[in-house]
């Protein structure tokens, strides 16, 4: 027992440890343990956590144990809808409860217990049919409770929303609203009385955008078939072009330019190509031609699809009108 008790009970009060420990007697130790009250009992009295000496281990710190002593909360399951199907409202009923839990139909079940066990087994069998009936009948009726009680409550909540919503104006609300014009509160569309009218016409300018655009399209359609009898549609062809426009005499075969000079290269042929400046005079609107300047850019964009619809077929395109 002096392996448990603390070390300062011990020790006399007075008495330090380490050296003092060699000048104690044997008598004044073994007089600790005596029924005799002395100065070290009201040093450390019995209902103080330190009258013995219990070493307490280190807690453990690790996440393993933390996690071991995480408390798992359960869950309640959500309650099963007994009276869900179309039917369920015969199982009250004396028959669906038959059928449910019927009696014993054999005849060793019907004869009588030949022991005590088996009475007992009968007598619990009869006290779960039993059960088992009353507790359908007990859940049908607090369905039935609670579907009147529900009807009820939704059936004056939705009393209640009317009887709001077709309330007369509340005096003090009607005293205390801005003054708002009548003719404001008008917000009715009248209808047009002449709409009949407009719609023809609007029809009528519909047919006839479709049938210019009819029109623009065949005039479009004749002008390609015009102008693809000179496409090149065989190798035959194509060899006889290249033939012609790569041939040694081919500018000197077209004689002499528009100034007297006689042509050598495509230049003399077609003219300069623009230059830079003259491109951005151009775009500015700042060239030397009053024509090109107040062309407007619907034209300008015709007049380049024009060009790349030429380069693609081949063929002289018209030009299409703005």
């Amino acid at each position: 027992m002096a392996s448990l008790l603390p070390r300062a009970a011990l020790l006399p009060r007075g008495i330090a440890t380490g050296s003092a420990v060699s000048q104690c007697t044997a008598p004044a130790l073994t007089r600790l343990f005596s029924s005799t009250s002395s100065a070290l009992s009201q040093q450390i009295p019995p209902e103080s956590p330190l009258f013995i000496n219990v070493p307490n281990p280190p807690q453990d710190q690790s996440i393993e144990a933390k996690r071991e002593l995480k408390r798992v909360k359960g869950f309640i399951p959500v309650p099963r809808r007994i009276f869900a199907h179309r039917d369920s409202h015969q199982k009250p009923t004396d028959s669906w409860l038959e059928r449910a839990a019927p009696e014993p139909s054999n005849a060793k079940s019907q004869a009588e217990p030949t022991s005590e066990i088996q009475a007992w087994r009968r007598k619990m069998a009869a006290s779960r049919r039993e059960n088992m009936r009353a507790g359908v009948r007990d859940l049908w009726t607090r369905k039935q409770r609670f579907d009147s009680k529900r009807l009820a409550v939704r059936t004056a909540k939705l009393a209640a929303n009317k009887a709001a919503a077709m309330a007369p104006e509340r005096e003090d609300e009607r005293l205390t609203r801005g003054t708002i014009n009548a003719e404001t509160l008008k917000t009715a569309v009248a209808l047009d009385p002449l709409r009949m009218e407009h719609a023809i016409a609007s029809a009528e300018r519909t047919a006839a955008i479709a049938a210019d655009k009819s029109e623009a399209r065949r005039d479009a359609i004749q002008a390609l078939y015009m102008n693809a009898r000179s496409f090149i549609v065989s190798e035959a062809e194509l060899e006889a072009a290249v033939n012609l426009e790569f041939a040694d005499d081919h500018f000197n075969k077209m004689g002499a330019s528009n100034v007297g000079f006689r042509i050598s290269n495509i230049w003399d042929v077609k003219g300069q190509p623009p230059a830079v400046a003259s491109m951005l005079k151009e775009l500015e609107r700042k060239s030397d031609s009053l024509v090109l300047d107040m062309t407007s850019e619907a034209t300008r964009t015709l007049w380049r699809q024009k060009k790349v619809a030429e380069e693609l077929t081949g063929g002289k395109m018209d030009q299409p009108s703005a």
